[in-house]
């Protein structure tokens, strides 16, 4: 229904109930409106100059008297579109302030932060795919298959479209558990020697992953820190 199109929006109760009565019954007064709508003759008038505003409804004044009267409900329409394009302008704008704040990489600044929660990891494992560069991995469990579901499998279909490398180091324990994939290999530790942490390494980022009910991963972004994880995987990986 229109009147649920318009509460959307954000139109006023008011404003609905004035809109719909004009388009239905056409022209009147503040004070006839006010009293076929039951509204009072203050709401009235703040809810027409709204309408006004918005393009709406417009008026005449007749006699000192101002009627006012609907404009077509195809002016929904205009009005939608003006937002989209006010929209637009806002993200334009929003994405030239956001490329101002990014850190300059050639600084080498160690950036921290903090996720948390199933939407935040989602979030970070996305970003991987994104990033697109070789994927190392230290696990001591299938966490991330246990805890996401059908999302693991989509995840990693993904990966292998964009043709991203992974290898992963898990506990021999689990050998019989896990499954070949394309562009991914497998080499195993003793359990002992793997941290419960998932450590998952991609460019220059290390992702350190506690699991729990509302599991928390700590991402630093930093050249000389990855670059000391992966020197670390690698050795781990040749033993």
């Amino acid at each position: 229904m229109l009147e649920d199109t318009l509460g959307k929006m954000g139109f006023s109760p008011s404003e609905i109930r004035l809109f719909m009565h004009l388009n239905r019954n056409g022209a009147g007064y503040a004070t006839r409106l006010s009293q076929e709508t039951g509204l009072n003759r203050t709401n009235v008038y703040e809810a027409l100059d709204r309408l006004v505003a918005k393009g709406l409804v417009s008026f005449v004044t007749q006699n000192n008297v101002k009627w006012y009267a609907a404009n077509p409900p195809e002016s929904v329409l205009s009005l939608i579109q003006m937002k989209e394009e006010e929209l637009a302008g806002i993200k334009k704008d929003l994405v030239f302030e956001i490329n101002i704040l990014k850190p300059n990489p050639s600084r080498g600044e160690l950036e921290a932060r903090i996720f948390v929660g199933k939407y935040g990891l989602r979030m970070l494992f996305e970003e991987i795919l994104e990033k697109g560069k070789p994927i190392s991995v230290i696990a001591s469990k299938l966490q991330f298959s246990e805890f996401f579901g059908p999302y693991f499998e989509a995840w990693h279909k993904a990966r292998i479209q964009k043709g991203i490398k992974q290898r992963s180091i898990f506990p021999r324990s689990l050998k019989s558990k896990l499954k070949d994939r394309k562009l991914l290999q497998y080499r195993f530790s003793d359990d002992e020697s793997i941290n419960p942490t998932t450590t998952i390494l991609y460019g220059e980022n290390c992702l350190f992953i506690q699991w729990a009910k509302e599991p928390i991963a700590i991402k630093i972004q930093n050249k000389d820190v990855a670059h000391s994880h992966l020197n670390y995987f690698n050795r781990l990986w040749k033993s």
